[in-house]
């Protein structure tokens, strides 16, 4: 399996190789980097190799890296028969090596065939034409392109073959690749590892190749009625897009049904860590507020062993029917409070020596967590926050510069329509206050008496702000606040379900209040009188927009 370059990847990753360790009993080999690689499972099957998804030039590096994957493979088991899957995909039912050698037969290789495209009208026609035309004509101009007749369409989201016919595909790409192009690109379409399997079974090698049936690798992007309880593999392809967040969600709750994920299967225990009986020394608090898409994905992805405190700020969703996990302490609160007044409730409840504030939309890890507690132990009274990145691989700094008025000045223009003149102004210097920093608190990581002592969150903040609140009492009082070597997924904004311009509307007053309690109430009215006029220009401008398109239908 291949997991690198975002965390999609990795968190479909996770799902994948899940089910796999519950309902098989084989080794597994992945390819992923360093920021995946804490997010996967752990497993004494799981055989880790470390690549730098950063090195990758072109789209096609991605997909290509397939091919390196399954050579380390090789080279690292002596199985006779490998089964190659992508990263998302998720195995429904016990499978047996047995079956695997069954379904290859006398073939030495074994795909699903694709059989169109949901909401096209693509026919077999089409494929051939786009495999002549493209694929066979980029890989190897000099081949014949089989009949009609004969020709298949391969998806190689699933793949089976034994080990020398895998020895001779790779030989055969890396001789290839010798010749081609880098970008791998014909026009506005990228050739990619499906392309070489594609021509490897069809032009090079077309009587050793088999059809496995559809449930081999049953798939929402071609197939109706996804996901049906009778196939073996299901397949969330995303069409070389990647796995979306939903898609993600949609692996897990498949997952998570079903007599077959019941029980442990033939693997054992999925994870190492198991229950000791002893005291918590972490506590997790979590706030919620309209989670509901994102709050049992939150819980599930928790680690062992530590004490789960859930503050519900009176959602209105089914945000509450999620918490049902076992051992999890449910705040329900009959008004919103706001992220200060909440997190402060749940530190009160916790018993735990070391609290943790966890956004509902960051998923932590097991590595993460152990390297927050032990450098908690060596300094007791710092702060620990990790890197976070987001959905599309943006890594964001947990441990940020401090808040300066043009800092101030900057977010207010970017948040109410002018983006170049914050950009202009981030150019400038002092845009920072280097003398002190605050920490992101997607998951922030505190001693209990720490954070007491430095009174909690200010719950003057309803929402927003409250962490840079922390992060200017730390400094006051000569705290420290560490950023950790590791990076969690954040998923950005999907943590409460509330409309962008009460978002908007959250934000900027937290920064209005944050401006009087630090720079004072002539600044803090400066900028809301900044704010003003840039809501009667929108208004303007909206309002002309308007009279634009009525004058438009008009005519």
């Amino acid at each position: 399996m291949l997991a690198i370059g975002k965390p999609g990847y990795a968190l479909a990753a996770r799902e994948a190789v899940t089910s796999f360790l519950r309902n098989t009993d084989f080794e597994i080999y992945i390819v992923t980097d360093r920021f995946s690689a804490p997010m996967l499972p752990s497993s004494p099957r799981i055989h880790l190799n470390l690549l730098d998804a950063a090195r990758q030039e072109y789209r096609a590096d991605g997909f290509l890296a397939k091919f390196d994957a399954l050579a380390w493979c090789l080279g690292q088991s002596s199985a006779e028969i490998i089964v190659q899957v992508d990263a998302d995909t998720i195995l429904l039912r016990s499978l047996a090596a047995a079956e695997v050698s069954t379904a290859l037969g006398e073939q030495r290789m074994a795909m699903v065939e694709q059989t169109g495209i949901a909401g096209s009208g693509m026919t077999p026609g089409d494929f051939q034409e786009h495999y002549s035309k493209r694929s066979l004509a980029f890989i190897d101009g000099s081949a014949a392109a089989p009949p009609a007749i004969s020709f298949r369409y391969f998806n190689s989201g699933v793949v089976l073959a034994f080990r020398d016919e895998l020895q001779l595909l790779l030989e055969w790409v890396a001789a290839r690749r010798l010749l081609l192009p880098a970008d791998h690109s014909v026009g506005a379409h990228m050739i990619a590892d499906q392309d070489y399997f594609q021509v490897w079974a069809n032009s090079v090698v077309p009587d050793r190749c088999a059809s496995l049936s559809w449930q081999w690798n049953h798939c929402g992007h071609w197939d109706t009625g996804f996901p049906r309880r009778d196939a073996l593999i299901a397949h969330f392809s995303n069409f070389c897009n990647g796995p979306e967040f939903e898609t993600v969600l949609a692996m897990h709750n498949l997952l998570a049904e079903g007599p077959d994920f019941l029980a442990e299967g033939p693997a054992g225990p999925l994870l190492d860590n198991a229950a000791t009986g002893q005291p918590a020394d972490l506590a997790f608090i979590i706030i919620t507020y309209n989670s509901s898409k994102i709050i049992g994905y939150c819980l599930d992805a928790l680690p062992d062993q530590h004490e789960i405190i859930v503050v519900d700020n009176a959602s209105t969703d089914e945000t509450l029917d999620h918490v049902t996990h076992e051992g999890v302490t449910t705040i329900r609160n009959k008004n919103n409070e706001g992220f200060a007044a909440a997190a402060n409730q749940g530190a009160a409840a916790a018993s735990a020596k070391y609290l943790c504030f966890l956004n509902p939309d960051c998923l932590v890890t097991s590595a993460a967590v152990e390297a927050a507690l032990s450098t908690l132990r060596r300094k007791p009274d710092a702060m620990i926050v990790p890197d976070y990145v987001d959905w599309h691989g943006g890594v964001t700094a947990g441990r940020q510069p401090g808040y300066s008025r043009l800092k101030l000045t900057a977010d207010l223009l970017d948040n109410n329509g002018m983006a170049k003149w914050a950009r202009r102004l981030r150019r400038l210097p002092f845009y920072h206050d280097h003398k002190w920093s605050w920490p992101l608190a997607a998951a922030l990581f505190v001693r209990r008496e720490t954070f007491h002592a430095i009174g909690g969150f200010d719950e003057s903040y309803f929402c927003y702000m409250e962490d840079v609140a922390v992060g200017f009492e730390m400094a006051r009082r000569g705290l420290e606040i560490v950023e950790l070597d590791h990076v969690l997924p954040h998923l950005g904004q999907r943590g409460a379900d509330i409309p962008t311009s009460v978002r908007i509307s959250l934000i900027d007053n937290a920064r209005l209040k944050f401006a009087e309690l630090h720079f004072g109430r002539a600044f803090a009215a400066t900028l809301r009188g900044l704010r003003w006029v840039l809501h009667r220009r929108l208004g303007i401008r909206d309002a002309l927009r308007r009279k634009w398109w009525r004058a438009l239908e008009g005519r």
